[in-house]
């Protein structure tokens, strides 16, 4: 059955700005707000699936304007454990390096949280607080840059 030329736009439309959606939301995890960036990480939990984009609401204007993403990278590892008897210690840092270089950084800024109980936590909680630590970590460099008159918080290594 040949569709009336009004129903045709509008599926056309509507299949255009799920298109649409989909294009702006991969855009999303390397653009912020703020600007581009780019981001090397590491982590335990597979949940922490793009680095970028966990981060892109904490990335500052004077941060992107100070380390330009075709020359620098925001580095953050995190790493989560969980105790055989209950609780859990999780860590991240977070720093400045040169883009591509495989640098850890020099100066790190770093969250940490450790749950002492006897609890046992499943993937998805300790998945969850690695993130939680892996945004904190992120979010101290950038609270750094915003209260330093240049957004010193990369300290390049000597040659």
């Amino acid at each position: 059955m040949i569709q009336p030329p009004e129903r045709r736009i509008s599926v056309i439309t509507r299949a255009a700005a799920y298109v649409l959606s989909g294009v702006v939301s991969v855009l999303a995890t390397q653009l912020v707000h703020a600007g581009e960036f780019s981001v090397s990480c590491s982590y335990k939990n597979d949940n922490l699936q793009k680095c970028a984009s966990v981060i892109s609401d904490v990335v500052t204007d004077k941060f992107v304007a100070k380390y330009p993403a075709a020359r620098y990278q925001i580095f953050v590892h995190s790493y989560i454990f969980g105790f055989t008897d209950g609780g859990y210690s999780a860590y991240a840092v977070a720093g400045v390096i040169p883009r591509n270089s495989g640098q850890f950084p020099l100066r790190t800024f770093s969250s940490t949280s450790i749950n002492g109980t006897s609890n046992k936590f499943g993937a998805v909680d300790l998945a969850k607080y690695e993130l939680d630590v892996y945004r904190s970590a992120a979010k101290s460099l950038m609270e750094q840059c915003e209260i330093s008159a240049n957004c010193d918080v990369y300290s390049p290594r000597e040659k």
